[in-house]
């Protein structure tokens, strides 16, 4: 089996240690993230004041940012409350169709799209399907949430015989 999918274009520790023009200095017109887990724990209702500034920060080079998740819809639209953002709940990744629909929506090609996310198995899988780069993050907290864990070692594994790490 090839894993090429699950290896992500870009690795950083957090969303804040991204410089906020990165993506538009790669030709990425529009940032897809994650919610949970790669902007805010799951117990954060909203974005931090450090998470909310960078990513003003990153609208601010001109990049168009959307969210997308596969929590529910009251847990994304409280989170995005202050934030404005065009929204995709209950997105089902690793499938593509939740993306693909937010893109359309966004009229976002893939060549310039680009999904912020921290696990291979969703956000990256997710978008390396749909033909989008990814850019993965290490997950915030995973204490508590041990199938989480297990995931997570599983694909430092994978990391790691790709010679990538985060």
């Amino acid at each position: 089996m090839s894993f090429k999918k699950l290896i992500p274009d870009f690795v950083f520790s957090d969303v804040c240690r991204i410089d906020p023009g990165f993506f538009a200095d790669n030709g990425i017109r529009y940032l897809i993230s994650d919610v949970d887990n790669t902007l805010a724990t799951y117990s954060e209702s909203v974005p931090s004041a450090d998470v909310a500034a960078w990513l003003s920060a990153v609208t601010a080079t001109g990049v168009t940012v959307a969210l997308i998740s596969n929590n529910g819809r009251e847990r994304v639209n409280e989170f995005n409350k202050g934030l404005g953002y065009s929204v995709r709940f209950r997105a089902g990744k690793p499938f593509t169709k939740g993306l693909k629909s937010l893109m359309k929506e966004l009229g976002a090609a893939p060549e310039d799209t680009c999904v912020l996310g921290d696990q291979l198995f969703t956000d990256v899988l997710c978008a390396h399907r749909a033909g989008v780069r990814c850019v993965l993050v290490d997950s915030i907290d995973v204490s508590g949430r041990p199938f989480l864990r297990f995931k997570k070692r599983l694909e430092a594994v994978i990391m790691r015989r790709h010679g990538r790490s985060v």
